[in-house]
């Protein structure tokens, strides 16, 4: 295999916590700001971050992507063919599957009648079972 040849056009991003960047294509990062209406190439701005929100802002560490395609539009999930009966991951008693497909919930209708907010409350989704003390719900 043949070594790489040495260039001094690199130029190397090096520094922890430091806030760097690099673009594929010269003008592709936007300048003085980074979420602007039009972004260069026709590019969708997203920010990313792994940070607790009640991690004060100081501490914030977030990335800035500019990417060809929104990640909200992806492909329709389609299952595995299993392929080996022997390898399971699913061991609950119900043996039920999730779908990983993004999903989006109509508003919910506002009631006629003053409402407080117990009786406002209802249930989204849940897991498990209440009386087995094991699962969770999750109420808005």
């Amino acid at each position: 295999m043949e070594e790489p040849k040495a260039s001094g056009d690199f130029q190397y991003l090096s520094g922890f916590g430091n806030h760097l960047s690099s673009e594929a294509l010269v003008g592709a990062l936007p300048a003085d700001q980074n979420s602007p209406l039009i972004c260069p190439y026709g590019l969708y701005a997203e920010q990313i971050s792994g940070t607790s929100f009640t991690t004060p802002r100081s501490h914030n560490l977030f990335s800035w992507f500019y990417r060809i395609k929104p990640s909200v539009t992806h492909e329709p999930f389609k299952a595995r063919v299993r392929s080996n009966e022997r390898l399971l991951s699913e061991f609950s008693q119900s043996n039920s599957t999730t779908n990983p497909t993004q999903l989006r919930w109509k508003p919910v209708e506002i009631p006629d009648s003053p409402t407080d907010f117990i009786d406002g409350l209802f249930t989204v989704c849940g897991s498990g079972s209440s009386f087995m003390r094991h699962g969770y719900a999750i109420h808005m």
